[in-house]
């Protein structure tokens, strides 16, 4: 593809504020106690919202009172506090649920795609003594107590090196990496419990995805080997930076990166800035997943908006996390490409029999199953199918997606979640065109799309 060296120049830095501390729960009796309290409270809101609905005259049914927008916020809320994987799964769930969760569901777990809370200070110490000792603070000139982001593993903080180069240390909440197993099962549990899934859909490939791909996310010096291989890839791209990484500072638990004076993505949501410079970074990210997948055969399949910042002075996109980094093989790469060529060609017939080679489909699904299926894979890649310019601020794509996902789901009783391989690429695709609806992009993604046809 060709290099875009012309940068549209961005507002000044900016540093975006963490929330509030509290102490993660990091024992995986306290956390399953944690999950069970939550589902305790949901029942009882559960009731009482019948009881409210019985008195108006409104009679529910219990999975309309469950999934009432006040529980699914609640659910949100727990996860949010509980951090970790708990919290990186409803992540997951909110880009992926259209088929699958209630829109009050979806919309609520989508809260936890900002920053989380923070965690105590004793907790803080802790962890930095185990990767550095008891005199850890001797290896910086300085280290900023209080965390500037925060997410779902982990929480950064401002340091600096003897030699005054700042560092950002990106640290891993305790007992993350030990509650993998426990947590994404409590978890889907009581999903279940909740009617949240419906009892007959098959989530074990999904789980035992998202366990593999969390269990590499909470390894930091794999992320900063994944950082290290994205640095070489774009080495020379003036559209982008990934943060330098310090591999002596950098432990299984604590990864420590060039400090970037950067102001976040989202911040361009606002009406304050020109249509050029968001449809400009806008066209970035949609360059960028497209090189990721028929390109550089690696792919970073996290979309949340806080990965990417803008840098003051260059306007370049930096690219901060590379945990949930996964690898493209050529085949998938050239099967998806051949879904594009058949979605482009309206070919609906091929688009099914290549679901069926990736094994969203079975031999026993029937052909309406099928039918609808890559009607709605047709309707997921709508972007880089249609000719001309696609305004994304002013696309309902995501309302139609959730509603043929809901058709395919209770219609046509198809609850079957995307292949493991391409649960991750359909993330980061959904995820993309999310943020370029927030910037209110308007953008020839087919012309980015074509040079790979």
């Amino acid at each position: 593809m060709s290099r875009n060296t012309e940068t549209p120049k961005p507002p000044a830095a900016h540093t975006p504020r963490a929330r509030a501390a509290s102490r993660v729960p990091s024992g995986r009796v306290e956390r399953v106690l944690r999950l069970g309290a939550t589902a305790g409270g949901i029942a009882a809101n559960a009731a009482r919202e019948g009881v409210r609905r019985w008195w108006s005259g409104d009679l529910p049914g219990f999975s309309a009172a469950v999934l009432s927008a006040a529980n699914a916020q609640q659910l949100a809320a727990q996860l949010s506090r509980m951090r970790g994987a708990a919290m990186k799964m409803g992540q997951i769930m909110s880009l992926e649920g259209d088929a699958l969760l209630p829109p009050a569901v979806t919309e609520a777990l989508a809260m936890l795609r900002a920053s989380g809370d923070t965690m105590s200070k004793a907790q803080l110490y802790g962890v930095l003594t185990r990767a550095y000792g008891k005199r850890w603070r001797e290896r910086f000139a300085e280290f900023e107590e209080d965390p500037v982001a925060s997410a779902s593993i982990g929480q950064v903080h401002r340091a600096r090196r003897h030699d005054g180069t700042t560092l950002a240390l990106k640290i891993q909440f305790p007992g993350v990496a030990k509650s993998i197993e426990s947590d994404v099962d409590n978890l889907a549990t009581l999903l279940r419990l909740i009617r949240v899934f419906p009892a007959d859909t098959d989530l074990k490939p999904f789980l035992q995805t998202i366990k593999r791909e969390l269990r590499r996310e909470t390894d930091y010096k794999r992320e900063g080997e994944n950082m290290e291989r994205f640095a070489a890839l774009l080495e020379g791209d003036a559209r982008y930076l990934v943060p330098r990484v310090h591999s002596d500072l950098t432990t299984a638990r604590i990864l420590a990166m060039d400090y970037v004076d950067a102001r976040p993505l989202s911040e361009l949501w606002s009406n304050d800035f020109s249509q050029s410079l968001r449809d400009h970074f806008g066209r970035n990210m949609q360059a960028l997943v497209l090189s990721e997948l028929f390109e550089y055969g690696w792919m970073q399949s996290d979309p949340n908006s806080a990965n990417f910042m803008t840098e003051p002075d260059s306007g370049r996109l930096v690219l901060l996390d590379f945990g949930s980094t996964i690898r493209i093989p050529r085949e998938l790469s050239e099967r998806y490409l051949r879904i594009v060529r058949a979605s482009i060609a309206d070919d609906r017939d091929l688009v099914a029999r290549l679901a069926r080679e990736f094994g969203w489909l079975e031999p026993g699904d029937s052909e309406d199953q099928a039918r609808g299926l890559a009607d709605f894979i047709v309707l997921s890649i709508e972007p880089l199918v249609e000719r001309g310019v696609y305004d994304y601020g002013a696309s309902d794509l995501p309302s139609r997606a959730r509603s043929a996902g809901m058709k395919l789901a209770f219609e046509r009783e198809l609850r079957r979640p995307p292949p493991s391989e391409l649960l991750f690429v359909q993330r980061k695709l959904g995820g993309t065109f999310l943020l370029c609806q927030n910037l209110r992009a308007q953008l020839n993604t087919r012309a980015l799309v074509e040079p790979y046809l």
